[in-house]
């Protein structure tokens, strides 16, 4: 049986302590306002792509440290076309970051103001068939449950440098998805967004979508990255997807994935939601 002292120690230990819930409720204000200051824009007539109102994530990671973010998502016709993470270092680090990755064919930048802070390529994300499928369901619900099962069948791993020591490890699916679209107009019936995610922090994506061509429905994935180390993500015994660690990978702006930080003093905070 506990005892009143263990138990109160226990409850103690699991509530987040004054700094956390306090760094927590500083980026909830920083990192909507520094979303709102990006411009995404896609294509080569450069469509302005739509930022969600809300975030997809909110995320900390205390096996890296002291570190606490939002995750916003930028959709053309509800379709996402880029995903960002915002977040904040306290600790061992002291920085702020904007880490952005491509989910669409097309090219893609993002700009704040008049700079170019980003510029991608065409060929961000590539779409794959997902064989031996059984064909989409007639209703939403149904698909759901279908979208749901095939994100099961994938798996997802990254290695990094812990304490001087290079370790590997599984990450999380979540099993409901953080986005939900469809564009029947242009044959997309049905699509859904999953993370893979170490603690509550994203370091994968899993776009499943349903799509129709003529008569026929069927089933693709599109993988994206969201972490600079080396990523693998496979579909049961078969690897779909692999990354290498890219080196300073806030050098690359023309890479489909890119890290940049921000001086959090320049963000306008009247620009967060309430």
């Amino acid at each position: 049986m506990l005892t009143p002292l263990l138990l109160l120690a226990l409850i103690a230990a699991d509530e987040p302590s004054t700094d956390d819930q306090q760094r927590r409720d500083a980026v909830a204000r920083l990192a909507p306002a520094k979303a709102k200051q990006l411009q995404v824009l896609v294509g080569e007539q450069q469509e302005k792509a739509t930022l969600a109102p809300q975030p997809l994530l909110r995320w900390s990671n205390p096996t890296a440290g002291s570190v606490f973010g939002e995750v916003y998502l930028w959709t053309v016709r509800e379709r996402p076309v880029a995903i960002a993470s915002i977040y904040r270092w306290y600790h061992p680090l002291k920085d702020s970051t904007v880490e952005i990755v491509s989910m669409t064919s097309a090219p893609i930048e993002a700009r704040e103001d008049q700079r170019v802070l980003w510029q991608a390529p065409a060929g961000g994300l590539e779409f794959k068939a997902l064989d031996k499928s059984p064909p989409p369901a007639a209703t939403a619900a149904a698909r759901l449950g279908q979208m749901r099962g095939l994100a099961r069948e994938f798996s997802a791993t990254l290695a990094d440098e812990r304490g001087g020591q290079r370790v590997t490890r599984e990450l999380r699916l979540l099993n409901q998805p953080v986005h939900r679209y469809a564009d029947e107009a242009r044959g997309l019936i049905d699509g859904a967004l999953f993370a893979f995610v170490e603690t509550t922090d994203p370091e994968a994506w899993l776009l499943i979508e349903a799509v129709k061509t003529g008569e026929e429905r069927s089933w693709r994935c599109g993988l994206a990255r969201m972490n600079a180390d080396d990523l693998k993500v496979s579909r049961g015994s078969s690897p779909l997807a692999e990354w290498p660690k890219i080196v300073q990978p806030w050098r690359y702006r023309t890479a489909h994935y890119t890290l940049f930080g921000f001086d959090p003093e320049m963000v306008k905070l009247e620009d967060a939601r309430p």
